[in-house]
């Protein structure tokens, strides 16, 4: 029942979103643009959620490009991170509907492997987006993950000075964002004296996140910090943080832009955060499927980039994202 429901929720959008037209309205120099004349190009885009500003943001990158490009672009996501199975019908049922490109966050970088190597066969071609796949796509368009773990590492030495104990809360491990990030965060503090007391997981889920930090707080009494690998989670271990009159006492470093973590960073409350550039994100990866469609070269991999945000810069963040 659930992926005869995807399928004709795709079918409706899919159908709501071409806007082909007839090839006696496009005439150049006298000649009919027959690819143009007969539909606009077709690119899935298929997120992890759009449950956060992150991947919002993401979102509107895309649909710009979509209309600068002169493209249909057709944006999709399971309702949270952790629906790996949802994700994946998405894209089955993209691939059925035979679109020109297909770009996907991954939900499971391994196990979407044998859906991209469908889609290959079908001679549709595969773009990342955010996270890369265990497997060989056309391009992957995103942060350097593991540089930027090695980014909130150093963040971490400095703000500790060198030594003390800290948490680390994780998203889904599966998704090879998080285990780059935990990696590069994790070979910064080696030698150090800053020691990674506990490492739990909370699926990129905000309550998850709150529940988990509560549970390491009645279970430590000597946490100095917490490395929180993304923006909901972040969330959720502030208010926990909060919640139990720790504000004061344990240090956060998180990871993407969030208007309350910024607000945070601005109080004193949350020390910072990495920023990634989803609206780049977006906006590349369909500009990307397209130069590939159009006959274009395309690197394998394009760096949309990273910064550490805090208190210093934190108010050029907040104008830019109109917060």
């Amino acid at each position: 029942m659930k992926k005869t429901f995807i399928l004709i929720w795709i079918t409706l959008l899919l159908l709501s979103s071409t806007t082909g037209c007839n090839k006696d309205e496009i005439v150049k120099n006298g000649q009919a643009d027959l690819n143009d004349a007969y539909e606009k190009l077709r690119v899935g885009v298929v997120l992890k959620a759009l449950d956060s500003e992150h991947w919002q943001t993401m979102k509107k990158g895309a649909d710009k490009a979509a209309k600068d490009l002169g493209v249909d672009v057709i944006v999709l996501a399971p309702d949270k991170e952790a629906n790996v199975d949802m994700q994946f019908r998405i894209i089955e049922d993209l691939i059925l509907h035979q679109l020109d490109a297909i770009c996907i966050a991954p939900c499971d970088s391994a196990n979407v492997t044998p859906i991209i190597k469908e889609a290959n066969t079908k001679d549709i071609p595969v773009f990342t987006i955010d996270t890369n796949a265990d497997t060989e796509v056309i391009s992957f368009i995103g942060t350097n993950n593991y540089l930027a773990g090695k980014m909130a590492g150093e963040r971490m030495l400095d703000i500790l000075d060198g030594k003390g104990s800290i948490v680390l809360i994780t998203g889904v491990l599966e998704q090879q964002t998080h285990r780059d990030r935990c990696l590069g965060f994790k070979e910064v503090l080696e030698g150090s004296e800053i020691k990674i007391i506990e490492q739990r997981q909370a699926n990129s889920e905000t309550e998850l996140a709150m529940k988990v930090m509560n549970q390491l707080i009645k279970e430590h009494n000597n946490i100095d910090a917490v490395f929180v690998t993304n923006a909901l989670m972040g969330l959720g271990v502030l208010e926990a943080i909060n919640d139990n009159g720790k504000t004061d006492e344990i240090k956060v470093i998180g990871f993407d832009i969030q208007q309350e973590l910024l607000e945070s960073i601005k109080n004193g409350s949350v020390d910072s955060v990495i920023a990634q550039n989803p609206y780049s994100m977006g906006y590349d990866t369909v500009k990307a499927a397209v130069t590939y469609l159009r006959g274009g070269s395309v690197e394998s991999y394009i760096d949309t980039g990273t910064e550490l945000v805090t208190n210093q810069n934190v108010n050029k963040y907040i104008e830019l994202f109109g917060y």
